[in-house]
C-alpha cells in the first residue's frame, strides 16, 4: 500500500470518527471520561490522524455506531478526485 494511499485512508477514519461523534453530541471531553484518558490526547489523535484500529473501533463502539458505509466513503474519495482535476 502506497503512503498516500494510506494517509487518505487516515484521514477518511478520522472524518468518519468526527462525524460520529457529532451524531452522538459527544465532544472531545466527554469521550476522553469514557476512555479514561485526557481530551487533548484524544484532539491531538484525531488532527494528526494517528490513531490504531483498536482505537477508531472502540470509539465507534462507544458511540454505538452500527454501521460504516464505505461504498459512501468511496463515493466521496471519488468526488474529491474529480473535484481536484477540474
Amino acid at each position: 500500500m502506497t503512503k498516500d494511499l494510506e494517509k487518505k485512508w487516515r484521514f477518511y477514519a478520522r472524518r468518519i470518527l468526527k462525524r460520529e461523534m457529532g451524531k452522538a453530541l459527544i465532544s472531545p471531553d466527554k469521550l476522553s471520561k469514557k476512555l479514561g484518558t485526557n481530551a487533548e490526547s484524544i484532539r491531538i489523535k484525531l488532527r494528526r490522524e494517528a490513531f490504531s484500529a483498536g482505537f477508531f473501533l472502540m470509539v465507534l463502539d462507544i458511540l454505538k455506531v452500527k454501521n460504516i458505509d464505505l461504498e459512501e466513503i468511496k463515493r466521496l474519495e471519488k468526488e474529491e478526485e474529480e473535484e481536484t482535476e477540474e
